[in-house]
């Protein structure tokens, strides 16, 4: 299978689409612990959305900036995805994006 040059762009629209909605998950979690909400469950369930929204950050970070560890950290991204209630549907068109798109820099660009 060959790299598909538009996957890149849908990777990074997914990736930002992700992160946005756990950033407020994330900002809703700091809302509710803050306002008193502090049993264990709903730290752990801020903690998740915490480590989620990082991993789709760093992710779409990498893929903007076209690192070597790109591909690890969407992969990443898209399993971590994959494992909450929103999961699939943004999951696996991040893991089959992130495995097919090209996302190493060409030099000179071809």
């Amino acid at each position: 299978m060959a790299p598909s040059p538009g996957l890149r762009l849908f990777l990074l629209v997914v990736l930002i689409v992700a992160a946005v909605i756990f950033g407020l998950l994330t900002l809703f979690g700091v809302a509710g612990i803050t306002g008193g909400a502090t049993d264990t469950g709903s730290i752990v369930l801020f903690l998740v959305f915490l480590v989620v929204f990082a991993l789709s950050l760093a992710a779409t970070v990498g893929v903007a900036i076209r690192s070597r560890w790109a591909r690890i950290a969407a992969i990443a991204a898209g399993i971590a995805v994959s494992l909450t209630c929103l999961g699939l549907v943004l999951g696996i068109p991040i893991l089959v994006a992130s495995a097919r798109a090209p996302l190493n820099r060409t030099f000179p660009p071809a």
